[in-house]
């Protein structure tokens, strides 16, 4: 069996491609690097001008809520919007108890009353602050509350005024007990003049 013989190709010509093409495929290439630069540049680009999606309004109590919702626009379309969760915490002043106890502390340290002091201090900490009072806020230092933070579990008092006959300042730090009382965990105080 003989098979027909195909003409070779005498001079093949290498494909390349035609400069309208190329010019095509780089127009091409640059939108659509415009367009992804645009979308992440301005998010909002994407969406309508129109009823769009609409911000949750702050309220005023602790409030979590999470439901898809729909619209719809026409009999044809409808528009799902993703869930809203809303969480606003209004912030919760520190218990006044934790703050008496870093008072009474610092009123124990200016009335040179050491072991007052110790006593106001939480059991397992005790050890430590006979060494941590005579280095950091010796007897007598003057020191007082300038503002408090914290939680129901703990408070911590930025304080200043004068130890070692110098400017100080630092904080003090009252934790809950398992009684509900509160007691002084730890303070720092620095000399800054």
């Amino acid at each position: 069996m003989t098979y027909p013989s195909f003409p070779e190709q005498q001079n093949p010509r290498p494909a390349t491609v035609k400069p309208g093409v190329a010019v095509g495929i780089l127009i091409a290439v640059i939108a659509l690097v415009a367009f992804c630069i645009t979308g992440f540049a301005a998010p909002g680009f994407l969406l309508g001008k129109g009823p769009g999606l609409s911000l949750p309004v702050p309220t005023s109590s602790p409030t979590t809520t999470s439901s898809p919702t729909s619209t719809t626009e026409s009999p044809t379309s409808t528009r799902v919007s993703r869930p809203r969760i809303t969480t606003t915490r209004r912030p919760v002043p520190p218990p006044e108890q934790g703050v008496q106890v870093i008072v009474d502390f610092l009123a124990k340290i200016a009335g040179s009353d050491k072991p007052g002091a110790i006593a106001l201090a939480c059991e397992a900490q005790k050890r430590f602050m006979d060494d941590k009072i005579d280095s950091l806020i010796p007897l007598g230092s003057r020191v007082q509350v300038t503002s408090v933070n914290g939680t129901s579990r703990f408070v911590l008092a930025d304080v200043a005024g004068v130890a070692k006959g110098r400017s100080a300042k630092g904080i003090v730090i009252s934790d809950r007990k398992a009684d509900g009382g509160f007691c002084i965990t730890t303070f720092s105080i620095r000399t800054t003049g």
